[in-house]
This record gives C-alpha cells, structure tokens and sequence, in this order.
C-alpha cells in the first residue's frame, strides 16, 4: 500500500503534467545550467572584488540571474510573469502564474533545504492571498492557487572553483502549509521524465503502386 507521502507525490506530479508545459521546464533548466556557468565566470574574473567573499557574492548574483531565467522562460511559453514588490516589502522576487500553480525560485545550500524564512513565501504557502499587484498584471496572477512550488537550486559544493559552482541540483519543491518542511522534493529532470513521451509510428511504409491498367486487346 502506497504511504501518504506516495500519494501526495503521485498527486502533485499529475497536476504539474497537466498544467505546466514539458518544454517551460526543460527550458528553465537548461538557462538554470548556463547560468550557473556564467555567473561563475564573471565572478571569477572580477578584480574588484575580495577573492574571499567572491562565493558570497556569487550567491547573490545568481539570484538575479536565476529570476531572470524563471521569467524568461515563462514568457517563451506564454505564462503570466512579474517582478513587482510584494506587500511585505518592496522587494522584487520573480513570480509565475501557471494554472494552478504559483512559482518562484529560490538557492538553497543542498537538496532538501529550505530557503530562508521570507513573509511572502509564507503567504504563498497558505494560499491566503496572493500578492498585491498593479492592475496592469494579468488576471491570473491575483488567483489563489493550489499549489505553491519553488524552484530550488543549489551548486555541487561549497568551493569557489569551476567544478564546485556548477549546478548541482534544481528541484521542485512544494512545501507544507506551515513552510516548515517539503510536501514534495523532485529534481526537475526527474519531473520531465513523468510527461507522456510521444509515440512514433515505427513501421515502414513501402511504395504504394498502382495496378497496371490492361490495354484493349491485352488478355
């Protein structure tokens, strides 16, 4: 008999097949890599900076860059996407509205952790309300959604090296109401893999002939 874990796993994969695009998630992913890689390299070059605070900073950097990601692929896929501050504070986190889905992205140091603690996840996390946003926004992004996830990413390690800061892991992660604890943890290429796959015809077709049409006379 499945566990209630299973169950809510199986339950939410099945909502994200059915209404989050296959290609938006292979999409973030692949842009989630490059950037990685980028910001890295960047950093890595900046002589302004203080080589032992670089890893710090990365951080940072990686932030902006992975929102830009988030949105950027939501916008190829024709989903509602902003930036504008939230109640809270003014801050400016990326936010993508998908069906029932609301998603925003988050580093976090290894799989299974969560972010740090933010007013504005908690809320999202409750589905109290959503964020107070201009009315020039797309309708959707007022709705109270089922489910919230956080596109949870982390390097390979601690190092400020090459190796080290590649992307390690993205994960989607739907957390508890309480934000206490992951309700679902599933790395994003594993979530892919659970799309039906499109089933090519694998039989050969031959030439199709005609019949020769007999002449007058001909037995």
């Amino acid at each position: 008999m499945a566990t209630d874990e299973e169950l809510m796993r199986a339950h939410v994969v099945a909502q994200v097949v059915s209404q989050i695009p296959k290609g938006f998630l292979t999409e973030f992913y692949q842009r989630s890599e490059r950037a990685y890689s980028d910001e890295f390299s960047e950093m890595s070059h900046k002589a302004a900076r203080v080589d032992e605070q670089k890893r710090l900073n990365l951080i940072d950097e990686r932030h902006y860059r992975i929102d830009f990601e988030l949105l950027e692929a939501a916008k190829s896929y024709g989903l509602s996407a902003t930036a504008h501050p939230l109640p809270e504070n003014t801050w400016r986190y990326g936010y993508v509205s998908c069906g029932t889905f609301g998603l925003t992205q988050s580093y976090v140091r290894r799989i299974g952790d969560l972010p740090k603690p933010a007013k504005f996840r908690d809320r999202l996390a409750s589905a109290s309300r959503m964020p107070r946003m201009p009315l020039t926004e797309a309708e959707d992004i007022y709705e109270v959604k089922d489910f919230y996830a956080i596109f949870t990413h982390n390097p390979v390690g601690d190092k400020f090296s090459e190796e080290q800061q590649r992307l390690g892991s993205l994960m989607f992660s739907v957390p508890c109401e309480d934000m206490r604890k992951w309700a679902v943890n599933i790395s994003v290429p594993e979530l892919i893999t659970e799309y039906p796959t499109v089933k090519k015809d694998s039989k050969v077709r031959g030439p199709t002939w005609k019949p020769i049409e007999k002449r007058g006379g001909e037995q």
